[in-house]
Parts: structure tokens; sequence; C-alpha cells
């Protein structure tokens, strides 16, 4: 399943708040899509045990994304968490991720890796 994320002020009428969402778009990329170039191309450079989770499509102005969740997983700790995300432009394939957003996502897979071996001991 997908989820469409749309920033949008609700309007208040007799029956609680009402909101009016229409886009006409064609995208290049599905989830799964996103999801293989994030694994494919990005989580190879950040580290072992991180991948690409469930996308999101998010409408942001005129630019359609996916939000890619990264997530880390490692063999003796199972799942430990979502460490950040990744946009992917839907219609270009882009991904759209500064060199700071990548260091946060490196440092937050460290901490809950030392973490969840904190708490294992």
């Amino acid at each position: 399943m997908n989820t469409i994320l749309v920033n949008a002020i609700p309007q208040r009428d007799k029956q609680g708040l009402s909101i009016d969402v229409h886009v006409t778009t064609t995208v290049a990329l599905e989830a799964d899509d996103a999801r293989r170039v994030v694994n494919r191309e990005l989580v190879p450079d950040l580290g072992t045990g991180l991948g690409a989770g469930q996308p999101e499509l998010q409408v942001v102005g005129e630019r359609i994304y996916w939000k890619v969740p990264v997530v880390l997983s490692l063999p003796k700790l199972g799942t430990l968490g979502i460490v950040g995300a990744v946009l992917v432009d839907a219609r270009t394939g882009e991904i759209l991720l500064t060199n700071d957003d990548q260091e946060r996502i490196v440092n937050h897979a460290r901490w809950l890796y030392t973490g969840a071996l904190l708490s294992a001991n």
C-alpha cells in the first residue's frame, strides 16, 4: 500500500473538517523502484545493516517524491529501527540527499547500534 502525504489547510464545516485534494500527474517510478534505487545506489555507501524500507509518496509544491526510510537491521540484533529517510524524485529517479543528511543517517545508525549492544548486555 502506498501513502500520499499532502500538506493542506482543512476547512471547518457543519460535519467537521474537510480537505479537498486532487493530484493529476505521471510518475516514472513506483514504490518498489524507489526502494531498489536507494538499496542499489545509496545503501552500499552508508554501511552494513542498512536497507530501504517501505516508501511513501509525498507531494511537495509541484514536485513528487518517494520518501524512503532507511532501516538498520542486523543478524543477531534484528531490526533496530529507522535511522533516516531519503527522498527520490518520482519522475526522474534522482536521489535527493545532502552530505549532511547522509552523515546524520550514519550517526543515527551508530547510536542505535550502540544502544542495542548496551541493552543486550
